[in-house]
């Protein structure tokens, strides 16, 4: 039977679980010319290890911004382009 004390400790196992499997993810579906720091099968390994401290990492420094990759500044295209 489930204990109305019992329901704050399996709403905090969810999502730690929800945050971990949402990182592990983002992992495998980057890029590996996105990935920073370490080799990506490396993070992988970090994050199967299931902790919450390694699902920040890789959201805080796993990964290049999107900006970074780009060969050069933006270009806007039409009807943006006439804006002005």
């Amino acid at each position: 039977m489930l204990h109305l004390m019992d329901l704050p400790a399996l709403v905090l196992i969810a999502l730690v679980a929800a945050i971990t499997l949402w990182a592990l993810l983002d992992c495998v579906r980057t890029p590996a010319e996105r990935v920073r720091f370490v080799p990506k099968l490396l993070w992988l390994l970090f994050l199967l290890n299931g902790s919450v401290c390694a699902a920040l990492l890789w959201t805080y420094f796993g990964k290049k911004p999107i900006a970074d990759t780009a060969k050069g500044p933006i270009q806007r295209t039409e009807p943006f382009a006439q804006a002005r």
